[in-house]
């Protein structure tokens, strides 16, 4: 049975006076976006799935015959997230990329993601939440989507120090930098409110501050040549 044949059923054999809030059923992607946005503003604790369901309108079945748990709807959303990542991500990231690319591909994965991030902030909040605390969910996470990316990343920054083009940073501080960075400009949204769009300015495009971002990261990052 689909979300929405369930959620149909469901809407069918609601009480009296419990009214459906829409016609239309709620849809897989709708509901996997709502529930990334819950655990991203109140964390995985602060989320009651009960609470979620009475929001959503929906049968507490419905959550528990598609994810099975709290647990497995935070995974689903995650999962969700992570297939918005943008195309050719893994190809700029290969570990056979030839030398002398490293820089420049680490810049324009580091572009793409931060473009990713302006416009899904809500799963940068939650890796950066799980990432600070670690536990089963953050190994879900690292696992999975980030530790072929950090190898390569690593071994990327390795090789352009060895021929004198980035500067020597401890194993894993580079990707740390960038992965904690990229996303942070577009999850402190009072902050960014604050600096960046008060007064009279004019507040940048996504691409604009997408880019800024992989500029001052990444070059800032690159042993200055010898004059």
């Amino acid at each position: 049975m689909t979300l929405e044949e369930q959620h149909k059923e469901d809407t069918q054999k609601r009480r009296p006076g419990r009214p459906a809030k829409g016609d239309e059923a709620i849809s897989r992607e709708e509901l996997l976006e709502a529930a990334l946005k819950a655990f991203a503003e109140r964390g995985y604790e602060g989320v009651s799935v009960r609470e979620l369901t009475r929001q959503w309108d929906v049968s507490h079945n419905l959550i528990h015959h598609h994810f099975g748990s709290k647990e497995g709807l935070w995974k689903a959303a995650v999962d969700h997230a992570v297939r918005k990542l943008p195309e050719g991500i893994n190809d700029l990231l290969s570990p056979d990329a030839p030398e002398g690319e490293e820089i420049e591909r680490i810049h324009e994965a580091s572009y793409r993601i931060a473009l990713m991030a302006a416009t899904h902030p809500d799963y940068f909040k939650v890796l950066m939440d799980e990432s600070s605390q670690g536990g089963p969910r953050f190994d879900y996470i690292y696992e999975n989507y980030m530790k072929a990316t950090t190898e390569t990343v690593q071994t990327f920054f390795e090789r352009a120090h060895a021929r004198g083009e980035a500067r020597a940073m401890p194993p894993g501080v580079g990707h740390i930098i960038l992965l904690g960075a990229i996303g942070t400009p577009f999850t402190m949204r009072a902050l960014a409110e604050r600096l960046v769009m008060e007064g009279n300015r004019r507040p940048p495009t996504v691409e604009e501050g997408a880019r800024a971002v992989a500029d001052i990261l990444v070059y800032g990052v690159v042993q200055p040549k010898a004059e």
